[in-house]
């Protein structure tokens, strides 16, 4: 007997018809037939047939844990998670991975020092009078009481002589705003987008490009709360009060989430700071079902 036909047995002996179990666990009646027909491939995806199975179990008064372990092996989605698993590890091992030479990170700093250097050794040329009129081979004698030897040596007006100093600083600030501009464009983020809202559940897509999720959650009164990861293990199973909130917990190994929640009129739930806003279809003190893919960039 086939985990299906042990749920669609196990209805029938408490005299419970697909459209009650739908009332019950919020799912679609077209879910639970497939279920019980074992036709996983209708499902939206192998997290969901998880989940379903476990509220279908539960509703029957099964345990959902017992009950998945004894049927482990009739499953695909354990077989077609393992081998995504392995591609994406495959796929990390064969990145090429490029090494630039530590002298070249040095060469724009050897370049600014030599630059800074030859102003400064030319200034002091420039001084010196290494650059005036060459006098030697001049037959004609230089009275020693003309006041005006030297005159001819004009200095450069000050808006105009060299200052190594203040090229120095404009160099910088340019590399500063360079580098500013760079991290602006860079700068990881995460985006929520409402997919869809069907019959108290709704369907989210995270987009992120940071390394480090967490989730957090706050009231203004009190909701039970119970939130799985992809594998079925528990994040969170209690009430949450104002006095405990806002519980913060760390999301950067999940990709996908399940949370079931009460009194949606209360409760705030954001990842890395950005809301889950809900629709506007809910209605006050509704349990709602949320449904929250992962996808990293």
């Amino acid at each position: 007997m086939g985990i299906g036909e042990r749920l669609k047995q196990e209805r029938e002996l408490k005299n419970m018809s697909l459209e009650e179990v739908q009332k019950m666990t919020k799912i679609q009646a077209r879910y639970l037939d497939a279920i019980e027909q074992e036709r996983f491939n209708v499902m939206p995806g192998s997290f969901y047939v998880r989940a379903f199975i476990k509220e279908y179990a539960n509703v029957l008064g099964l345990n959902a844990e017992e009950l998945m372990e004894e049927y482990k092996d009739d499953l695909p989605f354990e077989k077609e998670e393992n081998i995504a698993l392995s591609r994406v590890k495959s796929s990390k091992k064969n990145k090429p991975t490029v090494n630039t030479p530590v002298i070249f990170s040095f060469l724009p700093s050897v370049i600014v020092v030599l630059l800074i250097i030859g102003i400064v050794v030319l200034v002091w040329l420039f001084r010196q009078g290494y650059f005036g009129n060459d006098n030697d081979g001049d037959p004609t004698p230089v009275d020693d009481n003309d006041t005006t030897a030297g005159e001819s040596v004009q200095q450069r007006p000050p808006s105009q002589q060299e200052n190594p100093a203040e090229e120095e600083e404009d160099e910088e600030e340019d590399s500063d705003e360079e580098e500013v501009e760079e991290k602006e464009l860079e700068e990881p983020k995460t985006e929520i987008t409402l997919d869809n809202y069907e019959n108290n559940e709704s369907n989210y897509t995270v987009t992120t490009s940071e390394d480090e999720l967490s989730i957090a959650l706050s009231t203004e009164a009190q909701n039970w709360i119970a939130m799985e990861d992809q594998n079925g293990e528990r994040l969170y199973y209690e009430t949450l009060t104002t006095e405990k909130s806002p519980e913060e917990i760390d999301i950067s190994e999940v990709d996908e989430l399940y949370i079931r929640f009460g009194a949606p009129e209360s409760i705030s739930i954001s990842i890395n700071d950005e809301e889950l806003t809900l629709s506007d279809e809910i209605g006050a003190s509704q349990v709602q079902d949320a449904w929250i893919t992962i996808q990293r960039q």
